[in-house]
């Protein structure tokens, strides 16, 4: 069973321990760290298009990403999100997009830092936590490539376990927290495009 999230917080919340999924479209409780940067496009035919158009003029109250979409109700704890995504900046080493989850404030959240080259502080499974962000991956790959092709993303919570993919391959794995929150999606300071976000708790 499939549900649209569509600003109704009382019935989204009471549902979200069930094994409905949610699919995030416009009109939806979407927060932005910077609204400015971030629009919807609507073509006919083809599913409406959140995109990422510049850097969020925002300062996060750590080191952390700048530029986040996150749904303000409900929030997951044990779930699979999956969504379709592609890089729209030139290519350098750390180019990225981001899956936000754990989600409570702009100081404590996880993200997934999904980045073109593997290093101390990209390509990782971050935590914000107080602090300035802090990897908690316990494998990884190399990297993945964004070209400019569109790509599915799929991230994977089961207490504190989470894993994600790229268009079907395991990329990276860690452990955060116990404790709900909520998802989304963003960049640490690149642009990209999002659409047919989904989420489904387990």
């Amino acid at each position: 069973m499939r549900f649209a999230i569509l600003g109704l917080s009382a019935l989204l919340a009471a549902c979200a321990s069930s094994s409905a999924a949610f699919l995030a479209i416009p009109g939806s409780d979407w927060q932005y760290s910077d609204p400015a940067v971030w629009h919807w496009r609507y073509e006919s035919g083809e599913a409406p298009v959140l995109i990422l158009a510049a850097k969020a003029d925002y300062k996060p109250p750590y080191r952390s990403p700048y530029s986040l979409a996150t749904l303000a109700t409900p929030e997951f704890e044990n779930f699979e999100l999956t969504v379709e995504a592609r890089s729209t900046k030139a290519w350098y080493g750390h180019l990225d997009l981001c899956l936000i989850f754990a989600h409570r404030d702009a100081a404590h959240y996880a993200y997934a830092h999904l980045a073109e080259k593997a290093d101390p502080n990209a390509h990782q499974i971050m935590l914000v936590d107080d602090a300035p962000r802090r990897p908690v991956t316990t494998s990884r790959t190399q990297g993945v490539s964004w070209g400019e092709a569109w790509h599915r993303l799929r991230l994977v919570r089961e207490g504190t376990s989470v894993e994600v993919f790229f268009d079907g391959e395991r990329v990276m794995a860690g452990t955060v927290p116990a404790g709900a929150g909520r998802v989304g999606v963003g960049s640490f300071d690149d642009t990209g495009e999002f659409r047919n976000l989904v989420v489904t708790p387990r």
